[in-house]
């Protein structure tokens, strides 16, 4: 058996804080997409991770690093890894007790086994959410173009989050665009900004990976498009749950898939969801933002 170590380089609060965190999140969950905790050691300054090796690395690899050229993400498998890594989300969301918000949901941690199936992965930033309680209030972590905008302005982090940044995921695994994209030295335009648009146009040929070459199920294509919008809205209310988000990409209600598809956002060009503005204040309100 493989193994892969996760090592801290140099010891520090911040950094013991998130390998604690890490640790009893992992030995909470058990999920076939979700990363198993196989040990751990926590010995003078000394913080390791032991987990499965996942030899196909990360979906960021094969949208945008050193796999991207080789094209070995065809549509039947960015399929499975979007159902797979909403089931994962799911079951954090839904199944574990207490139930549990990722809070860094993005394509370097959702990683890929040697059969190309899903595994979330990097709890560092998680937050386990008490009974009844519908968020908590914490300082800002995640990455830049990933993270909700109630959440990067405010702190509140809830499941909701969660499904804004799946959202983000789901769109880039379709159209193979970065969450962010530079427009100028000064303007950065979000996946979601460009997405819209088209979506409400019903291009839905100018949204998928040119990698694909054409070759994808267009009535996929159009639910994962729409689902991922609809995740991404920018009032939390009007998204999903993940369990609703796994239902619609699996296309097992007709009748909800076209309500997603005659919902207002989409009969009409949308303004922008985050303008410049709110980026540079998102940018600025945490040490912990970071870019992908």
């Amino acid at each position: 058996m493989q193994i892969a170590v996760k090592r801290l380089k140099v010891w520090s609060n911040k950094g013991d804080m998130e390998f604690s965190v890490e640790v009893e999140i992992l030995a909470r969950v058990r999920h076939k997409n979700l990363l198993s905790l196989r040990g751990y050691c926590a010995e003078g300054q000394e913080r390791l991770i032991v987990y499965d090796y996942m030899p196909n690395l990360s979906l960021l690899s094969h949208l945008h690093g050193q796999h991207s050229a080789e094209c070995l993400l065809d549509w039947k498998r960015r399929m499975n890894i979007a159902i797979g890594s909403a089931a994962g989300i799911t079951y954090l969301h839904h199944h574990a007790t207490p139930h549990i918000i990722h809070r860094d949901i993005k394509a370097s941690n959702v990683l890929l086994d040697s059969d190309f199936q899903a595994q979330v992965a990097d709890f560092g930033f998680a937050r386990l959410i008490p009974d009844g309680a519908t968020h908590v209030t914490t300082r800002v972590k995640g990455t830049l173009g990933c993270l909700a905008p109630e959440y990067a302005m405010l702190g509140k982090a809830s499941e909701s989050c969660d499904v804004y940044s799946f959202g983000i995921l789901l769109l880039e695994l379709a159209t193979g665009k970065r969450p962010l994209e530079k427009m100028s030295p000064t303007v950065k335009r979000t996946i979601t900004d460009w997405a819209l648009p088209l979506a409400c146009e019903r291009k839905f040929s100018e949204l998928a990976d040119p990698k694909l070459n054409g070759k994808y199920d267009e009535e996929e294509l159009k639910r994962v498009v729409f689902v991922s919008l609809v995740c991404a809205h920018t009032q939390p209310e009007r998204r999903p749950t993940m369990l609703d988000v796994v239902e619609l990409l699996k296309g097992e209600s007709k009748e909800k898939l076209s309500e997603l598809e005659n919902d207002e956002m989409f009969k009409a060009p949308q303004a922008a969801d985050f303008d410049d503005e709110e980026i540079s204040i998102a940018e600025n309100s945490s040490d912990f933002i970071s870019e992908q």
